[in-house]
């Protein structure tokens, strides 16, 4: 298969196997409620677009050692556990970014959390695989794929408050983190790119999610329902939109941000390293340098070699090679020392 159909052919088997498994997770389409339809429709679209996305990026040659390194470290039992412990301080508490600025992680912070916390709720809603039934006067029940009962909870309890606001506290924490940025690049106007569309709409676009979901529930409490008819149909709208540019805007850097844990492992101290052939001085690991050779290789260029000497040895190389060429001296020959008069007339 042409390289550049394989990640259509994944993007495809993707979307199928997800819509399969939204037919056989509602109970061939019982559960489905017809008012988040809209919703899977986009999220359909969504995971084509996304897995197209990562599969080209990821099969990439710049990219493939790094992918390949990760899937490797992942199968080893004695790698897993420190790429788990990369995982969870990279991916999950984000620290590389409080070394720049504990505000930014913070909000970075927020905002991821908000962000994954409302998919996690509302996919399995929205593919019908969780639906609530009514269990007596005052309490629910939560079903996992129509036939699994997974919690009970009564209304009133702090279990039934927790379903029933969790989306609230990650539009929160989404509006939060989203207004910081902002406050952030308005407060940086000077500096070049600092409000681009490409830096700013998905940051609007998050605000505009959050702040549409948080007034739904406000337009029920004040009794307004035209208030809730357009709350709803500029949140439905907000979605769509997000779910379809996700792949393809800043935000798509979560779904590349993992390939930063296949560097590490390629640049672990243990890792294997290449080794001048002149000097013996260790240059960059192994894997790296012959991905980059390759994919220099792959457009024309081929260094015959010098790709293993250091920058040190090649400016020595460099200038034995112009002396040789204009029969003069730039410099002592290596393992020599040139005469002082010698020397003088070199340089004079």
């Amino acid at each position: 298969m042409h390289a550049a159909l394989i990640p259509l052919r994944d993007a495809t088997l993707a979307t199928a196997l997800l819509l399969a498994g939204v037919c056989v997770g509602s109970a061939g389409l019982v559960h489905l409620d017809p008012a988040l339809l809209g919703y899977l429709g986009a999220t359909l679209v969504g995971a084509f677009a996304t897995t197209w996305r990562v599969s080209a990026y990821w099969r990439r040659a710049a990219a493939a050692p790094y992918a390949r390194a990760l899937f490797a470290a992942l199968a080893h039992p004695r790698t897993l556990l420190h790429t788990a412990r990369a995982a969870a301080r990279d991916l999950g508490t984000q620290r590389f970014i409080a070394r720049r600025s504990r505000r930014r992680w913070l909000a970075h912070l927020l905002l991821s959390i908000g962000t994954l916390v409302s998919f996690a709720i509302t996919l399995p809603l929205v593919f019908g695989w969780l639906h609530f039934e009514a269990d007596g006067q005052e309490a629910y029940r939560a079903v996992l794929f129509g036939a699994l009962p997974a919690a009970r909870f009564t209304i009133d309890g702090a279990l039934g408050w927790l379903v029933f606001h969790a989306l609230s506290l990650a539009a929160v924490a989404v509006a939060v983190g989203a207004s910081v940025f902002l406050a952030l690049r308005v407060g940086a106007r000077r500096e070049p790119g600092t409000r681009d569309a490409f830096h700013v709409a998905p940051l609007v676009l998050l605000l505009a999610v959050a702040l549409t979901g948080l007034l739904m529930p406000l337009a029920g409490r004040l009794g307004s329902p035209w208030l809730m008819r357009m709350a709803a149909i500029a949140h439905e709208a907000s979605v769509v939109v997000l779910l379809v540019a996700l792949p393809f805007s800043k935000l798509g850097h979560l779904l590349l941000r993992p390939l930063a844990l296949g560097v590490q492992v390629v640049r672990a101290p243990s890792a294997a390293r290449t080794h001048c052939i002149r000097c013996d001085a260790p240059l960059a690991p192994a894997t790296q340098q012959e991905a980059v050779a390759n994919l220099l290789a792959a457009r024309g260029f081929r260094f015959d070699g010098h790709q293993t000497i250091c920058p040190p040895c090649r400016r020595r190389l460099v200038a034995s090679t112009q002396a040789a060429l204009l029969c003069a001296d730039f410099q002592p020959r290596l393992g020599s020392v040139l005469p002082a008069g010698r020397a003088r007339g070199a340089t004079s």
